[in-house]
């Protein structure tokens, strides 16, 4: 049997009902709670307990490819059947999802080391029953947008996904917004900057206009939030617009929209193969997942998550079917990344606590950047 290490996350129960599809491939996926995943990734990574393993492109995978810790998969594109290959359709892919895959090492050519799943990246869902925007929205704009609503009593304006684990990502299209840089072309730190001050204070501003317990907000909160009529305006992931949509009545669901947002992040999942894995093994499991990825598989994570990687999954058609797509295709045309830099993770944990304590009142802008810098 061949086994595939994943998180929890609703893109994943699409490959496991592309796994169901195809019995013959005799393929076993286990999932992790994502507080734990990278804890279990590096554990498999440093010994052999599973044949394949997700990471989030460019945030993980610059650092597992310098340590030799996953292995291009070029070599297998050339070893695997013709008409494999083709139903695959490589090219088919998103451009932005495709250049996401791959990474180079210094002074080498790039190289792929991920086959794409679906993407997490921020989109813009609100009640356009009681509020109007724009196509595209700035979120430089969104205090003098969400002042101007005018709600029944009780209902919250917006919603922050601001817990601690998922805020700096929240964070970043305000700071890219306000023009701050988190490093330079050297890789030295730029973070706390007048820009990042700025992007703190325009974040913070909003959480009075927020549920009073948004510093606790993830995922599931802001799906429900949005769903249940609590708030007219949320910020959330392409990848949750199924749960959104998909738990609403007919009704419901067509005052539901979306549109994209200014400056938005975004990141590609896809299965990666560790170093470890013996060759023939390796080829195995790449044929497998050709087979489980292809059209009929980016299909079913646009059913069960929302954010599909293929081109042909955005066609017209689709978009009158699964209203988010126009906007989760804007969001992949118009992304931006954290740097790809295999030293750049190191960041990410102070950054995250220093956007939390300000949203929580424990620092100021400036202390909290500067903080995060000196660690």
């Amino acid at each position: 049997m061949l086994r595939i290490l994943g998180p929890n996350d609703p893109a994943l129960d699409a490959l496991q009902k592309s796994i169901e599809v195809h019995p013959e491939l005799d393929v076993q996926l286990v999932i992790i709670p994502w507080e734990d995943y990278r804890t279990k990734l590096d554990e498999t990574l440093g010994t052999y307990d599973f044949d394949a393993v997700f990471i989030p492109g460019h945030i993980w995978m610059p650092q597992l490819v310098v340590n030799d810790l996953i292995q291009p998969l070029d070599p297998y594109f050339l070893t695997s059947p013709k008409d494999l290959v083709s139903k695959y359709d490589p090219d088919g892919i998103f451009p932005s999802i495709q250049n996401e895959s791959k990474f180079s090492r210094t002074d080498e050519k790039t190289r792929q080391y991920m086959l794409p799943l679906f993407t997490d990246g921020h989109i813009v869902f609100y009640r356009s029953d009681l509020v109007k925007l724009p196509e595209e929205v700035s979120p430089r704009e969104l205090p003098g947008l969400i002042s101007s609503f005018n709600l029944p009593a009780g209902m919250k304006a917006f919603a922050q996904k601001a817990h601690s684990s998922e805020i700096l990502l929240d964070f970043l299209p305000y700071f890219w917004d306000c023009g701050g840089e988190l490093v330079d072309e050297t890789g030295e730190i730029k973070f706390n900057s007048e820009e990042g001050v700025q992007a703190l204070e325009l974040y913070r501003s909003l959480k009075p206009f927020c549920p009073e317990d948004s510093a606790n907000y993830g995922n599931a909160e802001i799906v429900k939030t949005i769903t249940s009529g609590e708030s007219a305006m949320a910020i959330s992931w392409g990848g949750q617009a199924a749960a959104i949509f998909g738990s609403l009545d007919a009704g419901a669901s067509a005052r539901i929209k979306t549109a994209s947002l200014g400056n938005a992040w975004n990141t590609t999942w896809g299965v990666s193969i560790p170093t470890n894995v013996p060759h023939e093994r390796a080829q195995k499991v790449f044929e497998a997942l050709l087979n489980l990825m292809d059209s009929a598989g980016d299909e079913l994570v646009t059913q069960i998550a929302g954010s599909p990687v293929r081109i042909n999954s955005y066609s017209m058609e689709a978009k009158l079917k699964y209203p988010w797509l126009s906007s989760q295709e804007a969001l992949l045309r118009n992304c931006k990344n954290l740097p790809v830099d295999p030293n750049f993770s190191k960041y990410l944990g102070p950054l995250y606590a220093a956007v939390h304590d300000v949203y929580t009142g424990r620092k100021s802008p400036q202390v909290a950047l500067d903080d995060a810098a000196k660690t």
